[in-house]
């Protein structure tokens, strides 16, 4: 590769330009710059002397081509010479050593790819942004005025490209209600390119959103005169419906609301309103971030070294909330629960998978290093503050941490987190408790200045109390506000024979010690309901409770429960989180103390068993909505007569699953611990179509773990084998193969004893694609026979062709064509006479490889092209990017290498555009046709 002292550059999306060292030089006559140019195009591979000749003179070449070639070459070593020994021999041909970055139409490629990945990750405003900046390298005609049929090849595909780029920008600029932007590009674009009928269209609706209706119809008028006038022909049916659209004024062509165009995340919490203090910890946040002015990674300050309840994450929140207007694009938060006493800290997969949901990636990858990747990808054009909240460790963080980026990251932790600022760059803030100034402050801004200083000695003993530690004193000061007639004397002096006792029962826990007394003082404020679910609550498994599922836990209405939830908010023993409250962790021990001592074991269990049942209803019916089927099987668990959730759509049924994930967890935990096991068992079963499409896959293995334990329990075999079929799913998702075999073998095991041939004949299908996966191709074609036996006695056309299916797949890649052929065919009779349009397409696609490998390449190219066109009839991306990946290899073995590169350079666009795993088996190709053209050449 060439220095930077002696940077070599080629640019072809123009005139032919080659700068050395930021100097422009001659290159020399027309054919000697067509040289230069395929080398360039080919940067870092051999071309072999022969593609030389085929990309200059074509087919006709003169008898002194070889002399001509080494002329040329001869021509551009001493054009070069400042460059260094960047045009090399090798055996075959030659060899331009150069970065590909300083080729534009390299660079151009790879800004295209990263924003059809940015396109893929829902991130339309990033990904606009790029090809903005990718469609600036165009300069004019590319390759302009240089000879052969390589470079015209180019030209036509590198101008093709660059309007298929504006047409792509535009629809995103649109799709954000940004139409304005694109009207002065789309118009310069259909002057270059008048019949381009889809540059019209975007022209015609930037225009009608920018208040220009007139001028988009008289767009459409001047495209139909043009149109007969040049071709005889009026415009399509495209163009044609968007007018009339446009002269009905239809309310659809309206741009999309700011709510619909790609909202800026703003996740922080509220800000305390009575926050008082921390001027020095404010200042030194600001020092901080002011002093990192153009360093290249994100600022990273760890607010770390403070106990429970001391203020770490209202500091983080106010110096936040100054502060987000540097950010504009967006605010992230996530609490990682690093000492959540009810359950487990967030992995930093789980992390991860959160932190991508709300930057809008929803079908998230299963590899963890490519979720860190894409992570960093989203966030590397972006000015983001994102706060991570209770960290546990340094390993939970490291890998949520941006790249180079303008990115803001505030941690809190209790934990000192000393390998940040070692490796990381971290700025650590030590935070401690008030000072007694600051306590005193706080209570004047929460009781009132006059009642707090009319008693200086009292109030002073009152911070003491506390511990200054601001939970401690918020709680306080709720006891005194409700309590006006009271002097502050006698509260302290009840305040300090209630710590008294309370410090007796419970010695040595430090932590709680400053303000166990503090809450009792609180709690014994309430009305008895109150304070009853205010005790109930402390028994609740799960993080947070919403009205509904507060009424089944405390035996109400819910319309009652949400009163008692909002009465513990406001006197600070519940936090808000959306819709729903959940306990700061050293308020929720203490509830669950008190639990412990007021209720007895009968009752406590009782209200838990009634949560349970709720929650295995609830997600029952959000499956029933998302899956829309009318029946499932009896859940074995008394019907709940609390109010379920209302889900009015599927979205409605995925969100709620989405926000209750992290409860219906732990309540499944709990009522496998109560011997629940049929609830236990069930809520995870229910939660699939969750957990398969957010892809936390550990998370969901985990609560499968559960269930199968708890399945294991029941006289029934039924649900274990419902539970180790989603086992075996969810670990081939994770690529843990050889696990997802074993628990499926397993099942098999159990179902022999069952009878039971549908079931069974599912398990076999996925266990034959698991071993197909794992390249174990005779103990899949072994298990995928015998489902194709049992779909012929018991199945109907879906069972026959998806076993016949995986069957002919597994033949194909064991190289057994014949085979693969015989039962492809078969089981493409029963797709279409089951009308199964998905099964039809892979069905077309393997029957295409099994002609391929058997030598007919005619009929291999007839199912190809079938499933192309079934593809184009649904819409299928994924399905039409395989089909054009077998031609690619059916014209490799044909030696038409240019089609076969065409071919799959569109494959390879087509998965990286819906995030498929073969779009490296695509790059790869690619790759391994350079080489062997090299080999041909020589």
């Amino acid at each position: 590769m060439t220095g930077p002292e002696n940077a070599l550059r080629v640019d072809l999306l123009g005139e032919l330009r080659v700068r050395v060292a930021d100097r422009e030089v001659a290159v020399g006559p027309p054919r000697q710059r067509a040289v230069l140019a395929i080398l360039a195009l080919r940067a870092g591979a051999t071309v072999s002397r022969a593609e030389l000749i085929d990309g200059v003179w074509g087919d006709t070449p003169p008898a002194s081509v070889e002399g001509s070639v080494h002329t040329y070459i001869h021509g551009l070593r001493r054009v070069l010479a400042g460059a260094g020994e960047v045009l090399q021999r090798t055996g075959t041909g030659y060899r331009l050593t150069l970065d590909p970055e300083l080729v534009d139409v390299m660079a151009a490629d790879a800004q295209v790819r990263r924003a059809r990945e940015l396109v893929v990750a829902r991130n339309a405003a990033a990904a606009a942004g790029v090809l903005g900046e990718c469609l600036q390298l165009w300069r004019g005609v590319p390759l302009s005025e240089v000879p052969g049929p390589l470079a015209e090849a180019e030209r036509v595909r590198l101008t093709e490209l660059r309007f298929q780029l504006v047409e792509e920008r535009a629809e995103l600029l649109l799709a954000l209600a940004r139409h304005r932007e694109v009207v002065g590009e789309l118009a310069d674009a259909v002057q270059a390119e008048p019949f381009r009928e889809r540059l019209r269209v975007l022209l015609m609706l930037a225009l009608y959103r920018s208040g220009r209706r007139a001028d988009a119809l008289a767009e459409f008028e001047a495209a139909r005169r043009l149109f007969v006038a040049e071709l005889g022909l009026d415009p399509g049916p495209e163009l044609r419906e968007l007018q009339a659209r446009v002269l009905r004024a239809d309310p659809g062509l309206d741009a999309p609301s700011v709510a619909s165009a790609a909202p800026v995340p703003a996740q922080l919490p509220h800000e305390i309103l009575d926050f008082v203090g921390r001027a020095d910890e404010l200042a030194e946040l600001t020092r901080w971030r002011e002093k990192r002015g153009q360093s290249s990674g994100a600022l990273v300050i760890s607010a770390v070294d403070g106990g429970g309840g001391v203020g770490k994450t209202a500091l983080a929140v106010r110096f936040a909330r100054r502060v987000a207007g540097e950010y504009p694009d967006g605010q992230l938060y996530l609490n990682l629960r690093g000492f959540d006493p009810s359950r487990p800290p967030l992995s930093a997969t789980e992390a991860l998978g959160q932190l991508l949901w709300s930057l809008g990636v929803g079908a998230q990858r299963e590899d963890h290093d490519a979720q860190v990747a894409i992570y960093r990808s989203l966030l590397s054009d972006k000015r983001m503050l994102i706060l991570l909240d209770n960290a546990e460790s340094t390993e939970q963080v490291r890998e949520l941490l941006p790249g180079p980026s303008n990115s803001l990251v505030l941690i809190t932790s209790r934990n000192r987190l000393s390998g940040l600022v070692v490796r990381d760059g971290a700025h650590r803030l030590t935070l401690g408790v008030l000072t007694e100034a600051e306590a005193l402050e706080l209570l004047r801004t929460s009781v009132g200045r006059a009642r707090i200083d009319g008693e200086p000695a009292a109030a002073a003993e009152l911070a003491r109390l506390c511990g200054y530690l601001p939970l401690a004193l918020r709680i306080a000061a709720e006891k005194i506000s409700v309590n006006p007639g009271a002097s502050l004397a006698d509260l302290v002096a009840n305040l300090t024979a209630e710590q008294d006792r309370l410090d007796a029962l419970e010695a040595g826990d430090d932590e709680m010690s400053s303000v166990r007394a503090v809450f009792s003082w609180s709690y014994h404020s309430l009305d008895p309901e109150v304070a009853r679910a205010f005790r109930y609550l402390g028994t609740l498994p799960g993080p947070t409770i919403g009205p509904r599922a507060a009424a089944a836990l405390t035996d109400g209405r819910a319309a009652t429960a949400g009163a008692l939830l909002a009465r513990l908010y406001e006197q600070n023993l519940l936090e808000r989180v959306g819709e729903r409250y959940g306990f700061h962790d050293l308020v929720r021990v203490y509830a669950a103390e008190l639990a412990e001592q007021e209720d007895s074991s009968e009752e406590r269990i009782a209200a838990l068993r009634r949560l349970i049942g709720w929650y295995v209803y609830a997600v029952r019916a959000a499956y029933l909505r998302i899956m829309t089927v009318d029946t499932v099987f009896d859940t074995g668990v008394p019907e709940t007569p609390y109010e379920l959730p209302d889900f009015a759509t599927s979205d409605d049924a995925f969100a709620w699953s989405h926000a209750e994930a992290a409860n219906i967890r732990a309540v499944t935990q709990c009522a496998a611990e109560l011997g629940d096991h049929q609830a236990a068992w069930q809520m995870p079963w229910y939660m699939y179509n969750y957990y398969y499409s957010a892809g936390l896959l550990t998370e969901w293995v985990e609560v499968l773990d559960i269930a199968y334990r708890s399945a294991q329990q029941l006289a029934d075999v039924a649900p274990q084998l419902q539970v180790l079929n989603q086992i075996g799913i969810a670990n081939s998702r994770l690529g843990r193969n050889d696990v997802a075999v074993r628990h499926l073998e397993h099942a098999l095991e159990v179902t022999a004893k069952t009878g039971n041939h549908h079931f069974r004949l599912r398990l076999l299908v996925n266990l034959a694609s698991t071993l197909r996966e794992m390249k174990h191709y005779e103990r899949g074609i072994a298990h995928a026979r015998e489902a194709v036996q049992l779909a012929a006695d018991t199945g109907g056309h879906y069972e026959h062709a998806g076993s016949l299916d995986a069957l002919c797949e597994l033949y194909v890649e064991a190289g057994r064509p014949a085979e693969a052929l015989e039962c492809g065919t078969a089981g493409l009779a029963a797709a279409r006479a089951g009308m199964i349009d998905l099964m039809e397409v892979n069905l077309l696609i393997n029957i295409g490889h099994a002609h391929r490998d058997l030598g007919d390449r005619v009929a291999a190219l007839q199912h190809y092209e079938a499933a192309l066109d079934l593809c184009a009839r649904l819409g299928n991306r994924y399905h039409e990017a395989l089909a054009r990946f077998g031609v690619a290899e059916l014209r490799r073995r044909d030696a038409d290498h240019a089609a076969a590169s065409e071919h799959a350079t569109r494959a390879l666009e087509a998965f990286v555009s819906i995030g498929a795993e073969e779009a490296e088996d695509a790059r790869a190709f690619l790759r391994s046709l350079d080489g062997e053209g090299a080999l041909d050449a020589g």
